[in-house]
């Protein structure tokens, strides 16, 4: 009657080690014959916000006088970028996977989830970035930091949602491979990351801004801000009702990716 279980504990050990290896390798590939190594993943946001808070604040003046626009800038970027990264990653890991998938028996829906947890990983190194940029300014993180790992688990469920549902549609539709690197790229854009929600509505752009409502990296970027520096945006809404709309989207996609995955991943062979 219980033949079975030491089998399922046994997949689900040989699922954990394989995730594990695939992060491991990620990494390896990524920083192969590069001098500084890892060290890039900080590199990256911190060289990124330079070059933004340049443009932005020199040759488009955007005015911003909460706090330090650099760290409005490195705050909205890092965190926008995991789910940038781990979707961008996770759209092609099931036809990448093809030669393993075809030779063995393994759990598919292993080589979307490594690309999400990849890119969280390399988050926790852009956060030296985020607090040598703190330092840089002399801002203490604010004790609302404390609700930034629920924060970051919604929005990596929210991303392995989305990751599910791309990975499984590009194996039958490969345009998406050039659709979702476009559609990200408007996504970041279309997130308060480098410009104030506020000049929206100072420059008469009202539909706009009506609009962004809807978008749920609004939530995620603006309340892990708001969560860093303590500081609420005029536009912000408060960090209990910021994680009450994060847990919804986080759910609803969540649930549809997986469903659609699900639903899917038996035709995978036909098509990879």
């Amino acid at each position: 009657m219980n033949t079975n279980i030491p089998k399922t504990n046994q997949q689900q050990k040989n699922s954990i080690y394989l995730l594990y290896n695939l992060v491991s390798k990620e990494f390896k590939l990524r920083y192969r014959r590069s001098v500084l190594g890892v060290v890039w993943s900080m590199l990256n946001p911190l060289l990124m916000m330079i070059v933004m808070a340049l443009i932005f604040s020199n040759i488009f003046r955007f005015t911003f006088d909460m706090y330090p626009f650099a760290v409005y800038l490195i705050l909205g970027q890092t965190f926008f970028t995991i789910f940038q990264d781990g979707t961008n990653g996770a759209m092609r890991s099931i036809i990448d996977a093809a030669p393993l998938i075809k030779k063995v028996h393994v759990e598919k829906i292993i080589f979307p989830t490594e690309k999400v947890i990849f890119a969280v990983v390399n988050f926790f190194f852009s956060l030296i970035a985020v607090c040598l940029v703190l330092l840089f300014f002399g801002m203490i993180p604010s004790w609302k930091i404390v609700f930034v790992p629920v924060l970051l688990l919604l929005l990596t469920v929210f991303t392995l949602g989305v990751a599910y549902l791309v990975s499984a549609l590009t194996v039958f539709f490969r345009d998406i491979e050039h659709l979702w690197t476009v559609l990200t790229t408007v996504w970041f854009y279309f997130t308060p990351i480098f410009w104030p929600l506020d000049a929206l509505r100072n420059n008469g752009i009202e539909w706009v801004y009506t609009l962004i409502q809807f978008n749920p990296m609004y939530y995620f970027v603006s309340g892990f801000r708001q969560m860093v520096t303590g500081v609420a945006l005029p536009t912000d809404i408060g960090i209990s009702l910021t994680l009450v709309y994060c847990s919804v989207f986080a759910i609803v996609t969540f649930a549809v990716g997986l469903f659609t995955f699900k639903k899917l991943e038996r035709k995978f062979i036909l098509y990879v």
